[in-house]
């Protein structure tokens, strides 16, 4: 009877020692990545001082085409002052939403600036910067950087990393003193 109970006892402990045998003692949980997500506007401006409303509108709307996959994914906001450069961006918004640019992307305002006659397209993107993810070595599984290069990628993929950030409160404030 003893020795049976020694042979479970035994069996127990070294079933206990095969399965734990290869498992890490330090166990970090794999954490997210630490990122910054940075506007940059682009803004392309035509004075119509020296031009007439013709070759504006040529280089307006070349400058449209060239970079029609930006503008139809990040929209633009077209800013305008004169009776001349109105009409302009009133055509390239009306060209922006007819090529497939969602009309909410499209914002049109009249201008403050101090130039007599301009029109200006400014479009908006936010770029991803993240963190530099360490060397990976070979056996050190579930070091906390697991994931780091396919996170990273994520991230620097997406049109519009802004929207996966925009009013998330990341931070919890906790009451002081019982308040």
């Amino acid at each position: 009877m003893i020795a049976i109970k020694f042979y479970f006892v035994t069996a127990i402990v070294i079933g206990a020692l095969t399965l734990t045998g290869c498992q890490q003692v330090h166990h970090l949980a794999v954490e997210g990545g630490d990122l910054t997500v940075t506007p940059v506007t682009y803004t392309y401006t035509i004075s119509l001082k020296n031009k007439k409303r013709f070759q504006a509108k040529e280089e307006l709307f070349a400058y449209l085409r060239e970079n029609k996959k930006r503008l139809l994914i990040y929209g633009a906001e077209i800013s305008w002052k004169g009776k001349n450069a109105k009409k302009l961006a009133q055509d390239a918004s009306t060209w922006l939403v007819e090529s497939g640019t969602p009309s909410e992307l499209v914002n049109l305002r009249s201008s403050d600036s101090e130039a007599l006659s301009m029109i200006s397209l400014s479009t908006t993107i936010y770029q991803v910067q993240t963190r530099t993810c360490n060397e990976r070595v070979i056996g050190q599984y579930q070091s906390g950087d697991d994931g780091c290069y396919s996170d990273n990628l994520r991230w620097q993929a997406m049109l519009h990393p802004d929207r996966k950030l925009a009013g998330q409160n990341r931070i919890t404030v906790l009451p002081q003193n019982g308040q």
